[in-house]
C-alpha cells in the first residue's frame, strides 16, 4: 500500500475543490471514446481547484502474444504498429493527458498494465510517469491512501488545516450485478479508515454516501460523512461494426464517464456525483 499526501493552499473559505478518477480508458480498443476523455482534459484544465486521481487501466495493452489479442477489437490508429504497440499507446496517452499532468495526485497500476509488467518486462505505469516528468508525483501500483490537506492562507500566525482521506484502488470484482460492486466497497469501508473510497475495475459508474457517528474532544454526537463510487470508464463494450470480448462474454453495456467528488474544506462539506 503506498500513502500519498497533498498539501493545497486555499484563502477563501467558500471555495470548492473537485476531485476526477479518471481509469479504465482502455486507449488502442477500437471501442475507446477518445473524444470524451479530451472533453474531459479540456475542462479539468480550463478549472480551478480540480484534481484528477489515475484508477489504471489505462491503456488496453492487449499486444499479438496475448491470448486475447483481437485485431478487429485495435483501434485503426494503432495497427500499423503491432511491433511496438504499447509505446505507441503509452505515448499517445500522455500526449492527451499532459495539458493537466500538474493536476495529477498519483497513478495506479491496472490489470491491464500490470500483464505487460510481469510477461514481456515492460512497465507502462511507469513510462507514463517518467513521460510526465514531475518527479514528486506518486506511483500508487494496487491500493493507496491519498491524505488531501487544505490549509488555509489566512493573516494570523496560525493557518488551520483541514484533511481528507481517500482510499483508492484499481480493484478486482467478480460479481456482474451491482450488489457486488457496492458490497466491495462497503468492505472496503469497514477495513480502512477513510472519507472516500474509489474503486475502478468495474467499468460502471455507482456512488454511495454513508453516515457514521462518532463522540468529539467535548462529548458531543457528530455525524461524519463518507462517499463511495466505481468510478466509470470510458470504453464502449458495444460498437456497430466490431465484436470484442463484451459481445463474447454477454456483459451488460456501460455508460461511458467519471464521477465527481467535491469538497469545502473548512465547512466539512463532501458531496459525490455522476
Amino acid at each position: 500500500m503506498e500513502i500519498n499526501v497533498k498539501t493545497i493552499m486555499f484563502k477563501n473559505s467558500t471555495t470548492w475543490f473537485h476531485v476526477i478518477p479518471i481509469g479504465d480508458i482502455h486507449l488502442g480498443n477500437a471501442g475507446c471514446d477518445v473524444e470524451k476523455l479530451k472533453k474531459l482534459v479540456k475542462w479539468i484544465n480550463e478549472k480551478d481547484n480540480v484534481y484528477w486521481i489515475g484508477m489504471g487501466d489505462f491503456l488496453d495493452c492487449i499486444n499479438l502474444t496475448d491470448k486475447r489479442f483481437d485485431p478487429q477489437t485495435l483501434a485503426k490508429e494503432f495497427r500499423n504498429s503491432l511491433d511496438n504497440l504499447i509505446p505507441m499507446q503509452v505515448h499517445r496517452l500522455v500526449e492527451i493527458l499532459k495539458p493537466i499532468k500538474e493536476k495529477c495526485l498519483g497513478l495506479h497500476e491496472g490489470n491491464h498494465e500490470r500483464k505487460i509488467r510481469l510477461v514481456n518486462q515492460y512497465d507502462p505505469i511507469y513510462e507514463i510517469w517518467k513521460e510526465f516528468n514531475i518527479p514528486s508525483l506518486p506511483m500508487l501500483k494496487d491500493a493507496a491512501i491519498t491524505r488531501l490537506k487544505f490549509v488555509q492562507d489566512c493573516k494570523g500566525k496560525r493557518q488551520p488545516s483541514y484533511v481528507y482521506d481517500i482510499f483508492s484502488v484499481h480493484g478486482n470484482v467478480g460479481g456482474r450485478k451491482g450488489g457486488a460492486k457496492i458490497n466491495r466497497l462497503e468492505d472496503m469501508c469497514a477495513s480502512f479508515n477513510a472519507d472516500i473510497y474509489l474503486m475502478a475495475h468495474s467499468h460502471v459508474k455507482m456512488t454511495e454516501s454513508k453516515s457514521v457517528l462518532y463522540v468529539d474532544n467535548h462529548l458531543h454526537l457528530k455525524r461524519a460523512k463518507k462517499v463511495l463510487a466505481v468510478t466509470g470508464c470510458f470504453l464502449n463494450g458495444y460498437i456497430q461494426g466490431s465484436g470484442g470480448y463484451c459481445e463474447q462474454w454477454m456483459l451488460s453495456p456501460t455508460m461511458t464517464g467519471v464521477v465527481k467528488i467535491s469538497l469545502r474544506p473548512k465547512q466539512r462539506d463532501l458531496h459525490i456525483s455522476e
